[in-house]
């Protein structure tokens, strides 16, 4: 099982990781922030965003996650609620990221080759809402 996880890892990092890691990258950097952590409250931020992208795929990803309703919303819903189940911060504030970066990081994270994966394309007035939105409350 975990050769298969492996696996599928680097698969994943093959197709692109997107912005969650662009932004996670540059938070991690600068303010040391535990990676997975750091993705996992940007997560819902990013997916919102990227939503219009998405929706084809929402179907096989609330399947993927046993979810009953495959709409977008009940997507969302439920990605917050497993995140609250699982004690994850609502915001990079809770865990120390200070709200005066947001230019920065947000310049640095677009310079990031994960940014380049992205399913949908953000400027820099984007990035800077993303950031924003993730330090004062991901969800």
């Amino acid at each position: 099982a975990m050769l298969v996880a492996s696996c599928l890892g680097g698969i994943a990092f093959l197709k692109g990781l997107g912005l969650v890691h662009a932004i996670s990258h540059m938070i991690g950097a600068e303010f040391d922030t535990h990676h997975g952590l750091t993705n996992a409250i940007v997560l819902p931020v990013v997916t919102r965003y990227n939503f219009p992208e998405l929706e084809g795929k929402v179907h096989r990803m609330s399947s993927s996650m046993h979810y009953e309703d495959s709409s977008i919303e009940a997507f969302i819903s439920n990605l917050d609620e497993l995140l609250d189940r699982i004690q994850i911060p609502k915001s990079l504030e809770e865990i120390g990221v200070p709200i005066d970066c947001v230019e920065r990081i947000s310049e640095k994270a677009m310079k990031d080759s994960a940014y380049a994966t992205n399913p949908r394309i953000a400027s820099l007035e984007d990035m800077n809402q993303l950031v924003y939105k993730s330090i004062k409350q991901a969800r």
